[in-house]
């Protein structure tokens, strides 16, 4: 008698258990998103952003304002001036014409 009410038991926990419980499920890979690399715990500095811009690309980057973790700046892309605003947090940028 205890025999099936443990396997009963044991049943209904299973039944109710989240989906990770007794299994592993393989993550997916990780995506890349725009901009300069992954998002990391801290923040970048001005010359590490320059080298990663560089790295990228871009030449002859000069910072014309920075306010917190976001940095505007200007440099040469393939012979064009282009506008570049940075976050040093999230490590995102976009890059428009420079006029």
């Amino acid at each position: 008698m205890i025999k099936p009410v443990l396997i009963a038991a044991t049943a209904i926990t299973l039944a109710f258990a989240p989906p990770s419980f007794g299994q592993t499920r393989a993550q997916p890979p990780a995506r890349a998103t725009p901009g300069l690399a992954q998002p990391q715990d801290q923040v970048l500095s001005e010359p590490e952003i320059r080298d990663v811009l560089e790295v990228q690309g871009y030449s002859d980057i000069q910072t014309i304002q920075a306010d917190g973790d976001m940095y505007q700046m200007i440099a040469q892309k393939d012979g064009n001036p282009v506008l570049l605003r940075v976050n040093a947090r999230t490590r995102r940028y976009s890059e428009r014409p420079a006029s």
